[in-house]
């Protein structure tokens, strides 16, 4: 049904018997059945019923557009209802975000007082190291590491940020992160006091910064079995255990971040007996090549202990003096020889027992 445009409810009945329907009465009389006043009659009955009817479907139309005017509201309400509440969530996860970035002060315990030793900071830069489970020097730990990262963030604005890459995202870290100490001491460089104060520092930021129960535990151990190892009463013991703790950490990284991680803990005397066998070569070449000018032109013994850590045999270096045409007064050389037992020899004999021969730096005695 065509829509309806008007409401037929305030229309009014034509006047049928009016002149304007003159000629229409006229049409409809001319067979002689009816009369101008019955022609009107029929006319007004016929408007009513067509008028009763349009009305009918105006209230038809009104009660549907009603509805659809109700649905469409209910809709957009629904709408509204739906844009307000994503509104309101987005605000409430921005709120929380925001709360997130916010300082947090923690509670604390009002019966639990300061500790009685307070552990020094080492820099940013190692903490960034222990927390992505990378290896770190553990000059960092010693107090020398600590008091230096003490000194740089006085020195280092807080609000110095460089870019970094975290999760394919780029994101700003504060320099102290990044910059690596040019004072930095290798491990096989520290003392064993350095290395004895350090490990506890390491021990206890490796517990901070998330590391498994399981890893710092096995540190914990190796530790303890460094301090103890009878390697400590040998000659040169403290530096062999010191370059062992070195090569030992920074194979246990390498393994892990290949996925074959090891157990550090033990103590494997195969590897430390080379390690000790290493420190002593070295300790008699640098032996062998030191050159003594001497006040007397006497020969002069210097007893040391030998590579064997099995046995308790001995060096004796003897220098001798060498006749030189520009020096006034003769150098000396020294060579090494082993034997079980040191016995004093007099310069006299010493002169006596090895002829001075010109192109000889030096004669190993056995006594």
């Amino acid at each position: 049904m065509p829509r309806i445009n008007q409401d037929p409810t305030n229309v009014a009945c034509p006047d049928f018997a009016g002149a304007a329907y003159a000629d229409v009465r006229q049409i409809m009389s001319n067979n002689g059945q009816v009369n101008n006043e019955q022609v009107a009659q029929q006319l007004t009955t016929a408007w009513n019923l067509t008028h009763e009817q349009e009305i009918e479907a105006w209230h038809q139309q009104v009660q549907i557009d009603t509805v659809e005017q109700e649905e469409l509201t209910r809709l957009a309400r629904e709408e509204e209802d739906r844009r307000q509440a994503e509104e309101e969530r987005l605000k409430e996860e921005e709120r929380r975000e925001q709360e997130k970035k916010r300082p947090k002060m923690n509670d604390f315990d009002k019966g639990h007082m300061v500790s009685d030793h307070v552990l020094p900071r080492p820099s940013q830069f190692s903490i960034g190291k222990l927390k992505s489970f990378s290896y770190v020097e553990l000059w960092y730990f010693t107090d020398e590491g600590c008091r230096e990262a003490q000194d740089f963030s006085r020195a280092q604005s807080d609000d110095a940020y460089s870019l970094t890459k975290v999760d394919d995202l780029v994101a700003l870290k504060p320099v102290t992160s990044f910059k690596a100490s040019r004072n930095v001491i290798p491990d096989a460089d520290l003392t064993w006091n350095q290395l004895n104060i350090s490990k506890n520092t390491l021990i206890w930021y490796m517990e901070i910064c998330g590391w498994l129960q399981k890893h710092t535990q096995s540190f914990a151990h190796f530790y303890f079995n460094l301090e103890l190892d009878p390697m400590h009463a040998r000659p040169n013991g403290e530096k062999v255990l010191i370059i062992y703790h070195a090569k030992v950490r920074r194979q246990w990284h390498d393994n892990l971040s290949r996925g074959q991680g090891f157990n550090i803990a033990p103590i494997n005397q195969k590897l430390l007996d080379m390690v000790a066998e290493e420190v002593w070569d070295k300790i008699k070449t640098e032996a062998i090549k030191k050159v003594s000018t001497l006040s007397e032109p006497h020969l002069t013994h210097t007893k040391v202990f030998s590579p064997s850590f099995t046995t308790h045999s001995h060096i004796t270096f003897v220098t001798k003096p060498i006749p030189s045409p520009h020096h006034t007064t003769p150098c000396h050389a020294i060579l090494p020889c082993t034997h079980m037992r040191y016995t004093k020899t007099s310069t006299k004999n010493m002169a006596n027992t090895l002829p001075c021969h010109p192109l000889t730096t030096g004669h190993a005695i056995h006594t």
